[in-house]
């Protein structure tokens, strides 16, 4: 039997990280139940000079099934694939890949600074070397003496314990991961919405200085002013990319609103159902949803149809993992961090590209701002920006993305203007499926909404009449015991209405990051969340954020990779 391994093997080597580096990117084989995280963690907080930022990449070939006692309540519903979990205030961040070894090492594409391995002949030399980079600190449980040889062939300069070693190749290395982009930790993110306030928290949080500019007087003033909206995943039988990300970004969505938001008055993971119009959403069958994914969604049962308004055989899901959220005040927690500096009425007209600085003017030519990363996060006029921009030569056109605009219209109404019966009986809990009902929201007084329609390349913000006929509408036919008391006995006139502009993209994924096109470099976007911006602007967020700060991602990379923003150009 091998040695057991030394204590905070990570932390030893971290204290010897060279001056200036502000984070550590450790790397665990076997996850086990956690305990190896939380010794780290452990360590992190109790060493004065730990990193700044500690990011943790743990793989188990297996859904855990012991899990530590202090991450129980965080590390629900996993399946396999790649899920981040969030710690100190986000300094700290796990993340937890299930799948079999060695594939599942194909959705990290970065280098870490130290490596525990369970067995090295099990994860292959070839994949270890390229998880690391010059420096990189390797110690390992088992290794076979064939194991051995090919760590030395490889690079590996091995210790006298021949059970650690460091990776130091005589030759130059040629790494097909990403490569540490080279920015001033200054940045200026365009839009104050649910994406723009993502991006710029995520920043901040790195240590980043941050302006907001928006063309806005008021925070959230495009459609991020939705008074409410629902938190809730995707599911498909195929269990598909949408399915994925969603969940990916409902997780993330969570936790930073558990961290900023007052709960049950910004926001409620209070579960939701889902009315399954003419048999859409079906769950995934056998292998690919076992338990963990019931965590997830589930077939509701008949007491939460009923209490839905719906019948016992009408088909229905039940979301654990979902709730509401209000945006505006996700958006106001998110620019409250001490290095953003928030900008309204400020409308950039043109971009210029100058000395390795993006500068943003005004329609009269006066400089507003300038970063060494731009961020466009600001909906449909992206393209407006991008376009403003010369380019030196002609060889690459401006990317462009085909977006989409949405619009959709909600109906609000005071939970006094609905029957007493309503009153009583209308669940706690969001429903969606044809449009949504969110109920005992508060405000100056607990109000209902219901909506929203999807009305596509309409640009018009002035509230219809017939949109809120759709609405009540959509409300009788999604909560069908109501019907009578939806369609007749609710005034009309004694509700108001909001509307708002959305943009999508064809493949209805977001698009962020970089474009490849050779003189943006810089230039990023944030964009196309369509109507799921709840569901997964801090995702996006954090995913800009990773790839600028060079970090791991917070999801697999070959989901991060559907989201570029360079398949754009």
């Amino acid at each position: 039997m091998s040695p057991q391994l030394a204590p905070n093997f990570h932390a030893s080597h971290w204290q010897k990280r060279t001056l200036g580096q502000s984070n550590w990117h450790a790397l665990d084989t076997e996850f086990g139940g956690g305990g190896s995280f939380l010794d780290t963690l452990e360590a992190w907080l109790k060493d004065p000079d730990s990193p700044h930022q500690l990011f943790y990449t743990a793989f188990s070939t297996e859904v855990p099934q012991n899990l530590e006692p202090r991450l129980r309540s965080a590390c629900v519903g996993l399946l396999p694939g790649v899920h981040r979990f969030v710690f100190e205030q986000g300094q700290v961040q796990l993340t937890l890949c299930i799948g079999s070894a060695p594939q599942i090492a194909k959705e990290i594409d970065i280098v870490s600074h130290s490596m525990c391995v369970d067995h090295i002949d099990t994860w292959g030399v070839k994949n270890l070397a390229r998880l690391c980079r010059v420096g990189t600190q390797l110690q390992w449980q088992k290794a076979s003496s064939s194991g051995m040889a090919e760590l030395q062939s490889a690079g590996f300069q091995i210790d006298s314990s021949k059970q650690g070693a460091c990776y130091q190749p005589n030759w130059q290395v040629k790494s097909s991961l990403r490569q540490s982009p080279e920015f001033l930790k200054n940045a200026i993110v365009i839009g104050a919405g649910l994406a723009g306030s993502a991006v710029a928290h995520s920043l901040a949080t790195r240590g980043w200085r941050v302006q907001v500019l928006d063309q806005g007087a008021t925070l959230g003033a495009g459609a991020s002013a939705l008074p409410a909206g629902i938190l809730a995943t995707h599911v498909s039988p195929d269990n598909n990319v949408l399915s994925r990300i969603t969940r990916d970004g409902v997780r993330a969505t969570i936790q930073r609103a558990q961290a900023l938001l007052e709960d049950s008055h910004d926001w409620k993971l209070s579960s939701l159902l889902e009315h399954r119009y003419a048999g859409k959403r079906e769950l995934p069958k056998g292998d690919r949803w076992p338990e963990a994914g019931h965590e997830w969604s589930t077939q509701a049962s008949t007491q939460q149809k009923l209490a839905a308004g719906l019948t016992e055989e009408t088909a229905a899901l039940w979301h654990n993992l979902a709730g509401w959220l209000q945006p505006q005040s996700l958006v106001k927690a998110q620019l409250m961090h001490p290095n953003i500096e928030l900008r309204t009425q400020q409308k950039v007209a043109k971009l210029y590209a100058h000395n390795k600085q993006w500068q943003c003017s005004d329609a009269q030519g006066k400089l507003i701002a300038q970063a060494s990363l731009l961020v466009l996060a600001n909906a449909y006029d992206s393209q407006a920006l991008i376009d403003s921009i010369i380019l030196s030569s002609q060889a690459a056109p401006h990317p462009h993305l085909p977006a989409t605009a949405l619009r959709g219209q909600v109906t609000i109404g005071p939970m006094r203007l609905l029957p007493p019966k309503m009153q009583k009986s209308l669940p706690h809990f969001p429903v969606n499926g044809h449009g949504s009902l969110i109920c005992q929201l508060q405000n100056q007084e607990p109000y209902w909404m219901v909506g929203s329609n999807f009305q596509r390349n309409d640009f018009d913000l002035q509230t219809r009449h017939e949109d809120q006929v759709s609405n009540m509408q959509q409300w009788a036919e999604l909560m069908p015991a109501w019907q009578d008391e939806i369609l007749n006995q609710i005034d009309l006139e004694q509700t108001t209405a909001w509307a708002a502009i959305r943009m999508a993209l064809p493949d209805r994924l977001p698009a962020v990051g970089a474009f490849s096109h050779p003189e943006l470099r810089g230039l990023t976007v944030c964009t196309g969340l369509g109507a799921r911006g709840i569901s997964w602007s801090v995702l996006c967020g954090e995913l800009l954020a990773a790839h600028v700060s060079h970090e791991p991602l917070p999801m697999a990379a070959s989901l991060a990779k559907l989201m570029a923003a360079s398949r754009f150009g």
